[in-house]
């Protein structure tokens, strides 16, 4: 979750192997917070889409998680990139899952795409470290900046040297996060992403 609103994260794709060879090594340096289930539901407004741009910036989701439900939206910056450094994210908690899906549908926003996922976070000193199996999409790690100290620069670059400690050098990152790698998976967005 963001700090002050503000994430800064790092979201890489895996192989199983290299999933499994990092999940034994973060169970030596790093505690283990808990695994989890998570299926978020995206939705997009009909008439003014946030798909409309070749990497889209915007995401509006109902994320059910650990037997709460939430409305989240992100804003990713720079916006309309392939390769984002942060975003500004606002989260609230939903009472009833089935009138904010019906609020959402009476103003003219579609459910276009669901991610469901296995996670296992671990903690860091300043990092949240999310092992993520993704349906229909594969192995993911992502490192997110818990307190964000020093500003987007700082974290972004701390999060890069914390991943070569884990043998990752590449920095090619999800782009557009899990729903939009579904989409291409799936053909459902222009196949330019």
């Amino acid at each position: 979750m963001a700090n002050d609103n503000v994430e800064v994260e790092i979201k890489i794709k895996l192989t199983k192997t290299r999933f499994d060879k990092i999940e034994k090594q973060l169970s030596k340096i790093a505690k283990k917070i808990k695994t989890s289930h998570h299926i978020d539901a995206y939705y997009n407004p009909v008439d003014k889409s946030f798909l409309k741009p070749k990497y889209p910036y915007k995401w509006l989701a109902v994320r059910q998680r650990d037997g709460k439900v939430t409305l989240n939206f992100k804003h990713w910056y720079p916006e309309g990139v392939k390769n984002t450094t942060h975003c500004h994210e606002y989260e609230t908690e939903v009472a009833n899952k089935e009138q904010i899906e019906n609020i959402l549908k009476a103003l003219n926003f579609e459910n276009f795409v669901t991610v469901d996922k296995k996670r296992t976070i671990y903690n860091k000193n300043e990092f949240e470290i999310a092992l993520d199996e993704v349906k229909n999409l594969g192995y993911f790690i992502e490192v997110e900046s818990i307190k964000n100290k020093g500003g987007v620069k700082k974290s972004y670059q701390k999060i890069l040297d914390f991943l070569k400690v884990l043998g990752i050098k590449e920095t090619t990152t999800v782009p557009g996060g899990y729903a939009a790698g579904l989409m291409r998976n799936l053909k459902q967005k222009r196949t330019a992403w």
